[in-house]
């Protein structure tokens, strides 16, 4: 009788165990789901990128172009946005939107821009220049160069050569993480002795050589190298072998605020449209270029075009490519390729710092270039103005009556 009466309560304790089991999953579910639906009704892109098709532009001329994509980027959700096109060494450019929507001040167009990651290609143009001057070897392990305080426990720093880390091959850890987000001082610059634990803390996924991974810390390693084997520091390298050369007089690195900048940026990880003029995101050799679009636009125009001056730098730039992000995408040293669904290919970078994201590329054959920059972290918006910019050329190469 005992054993019967215990087994006939044991059931219904179980099955309200698993009542109870089912609920909390239930519930945990169901706070998930509300969690997760709360985020992304906040932090997910909400802006309508503009399509303009070749047709839209045939007829209207350049100028009309840029105005036409500025104003349809800000409608699209951007505060702001500038669109420069440089064809036959003439500058198109327009602005549409707010520099600061606090005040309401209007988009400027000759305003240095945080160019973000576009300062990579400064980065490994004064690395080349470096090199044609015998100063270092691209093919030479970068251990070679930096002290074993740096070196060491850092992931593949004992194999990685200056060149993968030209083209992001090199398997060195990057500084960015959740944990490195929360804790670091944003409105401080960054430096190699910021990043270095970060990155020594992290484990890569292959070994040096092995396949192209993005790498910012490499960029940080590379300015390294170039001081120490110069006894420079990399914004004198810049002006050096790029400003002074190109004569660009609103170009900077290292600068927090250019002088009289008005342009404030909108957006972080877990802040949407949070201000971040304050913020210095853009420094150090992997981000910290600023720069007015119209001399972005000329230092590409040196690199990739057949009369530039830089014309032999950024063919070394070129011969070698790995295949990048995308099935359109190859890296080189330095630049980036794209080749279009009609087969031309676009040379240059795009960037990303918080609360500005920038867009560069030349077209030599149409002896184009553009460079376009919105004042949030709006990366739909940056894609579809690199659509719409090379629509606006394409259109523009053979009479409208075409």
């Amino acid at each position: 009788m005992k054993h019967t009466t215990h087994t006939q309560n044991k059931a219904p304790a179980k099955n309200v165990l698993r009542k109870k089991i089912t609920r909390r999953s239930l519930f945990f579910i169901g706070f998930l789901a509300i969690a997760v639906s709360g985020a992304w009704s906040v932090y997910h892109d909400k802006t309508t990128p503009p399509r303009f098709s070749a047709e839209q532009f045939e007829g209207n001329g350049l100028q009309y172009a840029v105005e036409a994509i500025a104003a349809a980027t800000v409608e699209g959700g951007a505060p702001g946005a500038v669109i420069l096109i440089r064809k036959n060494g003439e500058d198109f450019i327009a602005a549409s939107g707010l520099a600061n929507k606090q005040t309401q001040q209007a988009m400027p167009t000759d305003e240095p821009l945080r160019i973000g990651s576009v300062s990579k290609v400064y980065t490994a143009t004064v690395i080349l220049a470096l090199a044609n001057q015998g100063l270092l070897k691209l093919d030479d392990r970068i251990s070679d160069y930096l002290p074993r305080d740096v070196t060491d426990d850092l992931h593949n720093a004992d194999a990685a050569t200056i060149r993968q880390l030209l083209n992001h091959t090199g398997g060195i850890p990057d500084y960015y993480d959740i944990r490195s987000y929360l804790t670091q001082d944003w409105t401080q610059p960054i430096t190699l002795e910021r990043t270095l634990p970060v990155a020594k803390r992290r484990e890569s996924s292959h070994a040096a050589g092995e396949k192209f991974e993005y790498s910012n810390m490499g960029y940080i390693l590379l300015g390294e190298i170039a001081e120490r084997v110069t006894g420079q520091n990399l914004g004198e390298l810049i002006t050096q072998q790029i400003s002074s050369p190109l004569s660009l007089s609103n170009t900077y690195y290292n600068v927090k605020h250019a002088d009289k900048s008005i342009i404030h940026g909108y957006g972080t990880l877990l802040r949407p449209w949070a201000d971040t003029y304050d913020l210095w995101e853009h420094s150090g050799p992997d981000a910290g270029m600023l720069a007015t679009a119209s001399e972005a636009a000329r230092f590409l125009e040196a690199l990739t075009f057949d009369n530039g001056k830089l014309k032999s730098i950024g063919r070394q730039m070129l011969q070698t490519m790995v295949e990048g992000d995308g099935s359109h995408e190859k890296q080189g040293v330095g630049l980036t390729t794209i080749t279009s669904k009609d087969g031309n290919t676009l040379i240059g970078h795009t960037g990303d710092v918080f609360g500005y994201q920038t867009v560069a590329f030349a077209w030599p054959e149409a002896d184009a270039v553009f460079v376009a920059q919105v004042n949030c972290d709006c990366s739909t918006l940056t894609s579809s103005i690199l659509r719409n910019a090379y629509q606006a050329i394409k259109a523009n190469l053979v009479p409208a009556s075409h």
